[in-house]
């Protein structure tokens, strides 16, 4: 429901009319676009790095908005991106564990991407093999592991708003932030040596 910004009057042969309150949009709607504008981007990679396919993670970042909207009465001000986090890290757990029953159910031999041969500048090149890299490394952690890495390095969520968004206590965060780090660092150390072979 939206209120006019302005009312207008209309002059009157009586002369001037009573002056009228002027009913403001509500803030909670400037509210909801400016969250939405702010922290589209970061639930949107936060899904990618949980394991949402690029070719999802629109959708389901749409879906995080949305289920987010539905109860803004809920969250309290100022904790917003805790409120969304914790909603994407349930939907990208929803979309993984969809996935895999889809791939159960299916027997189908999955076909080879063709990606197009047109020569990248070497800097594009060398941002996507960090990348490429970068989703390797994090495919390799169990995805509470990689929930927590994300949240703390990627997004610089605190370990009390990361035990919040994952509804987990401070120190288990900790924990879990110290043996991501280690386990990432291991698989980008594999990776490397893989490479260099």
């Amino acid at each position: 429901m939206s209120y006019p910004t302005k009312v207008e009057v209309l002059p009157s042969p009586l002369g001037p009319p009573p002056a009228e309150p002027v009913r403001p949009v509500p803030a909670e709607e400037d509210t909801v676009s400016a969250i939405v504008e702010r922290e589209y981007a970061a639930v949107w990679r936060f899904l990618r790095r949980l394991g949402v396919p690029d070719s999802d993670a629109d959708d389901t970042a749409q879906r995080v908005f949305a289920r987010v909207l539905a109860k803004r009465g809920e969250v309290q001000p100022g904790a917003e991106r805790a409120y969304l986090m914790r909603a994407a890290f349930r939907a990208a757990l929803e979309d993984q564990r969809s996935r895999q029953r889809a791939r159960a159910r299916s027997a189908s031999v999955d076909l080879d991407v063709v990606h197009s041969p047109s020569p990248q500048p070497d800097e594009a090149f060398a941002q996507r093999q960090q990348l490429e890299l970068l989703d390797r490394a994090l495919a390799a952690l169990p995805t509470e592991l990689r929930a927590v890495l994300m949240l703390f390095e990627i997004e610089a969520l605190s370990f009390t708003e990361i035990a919040l968004v994952l509804e987990l206590p401070r120190g288990t965060v900790a924990s879990r932030v110290r043996r991501a780090r280690e386990l990432f660092a291991g698989a980008v150390r594999r990776d490397r040596q893989r490479s260099a072979l």
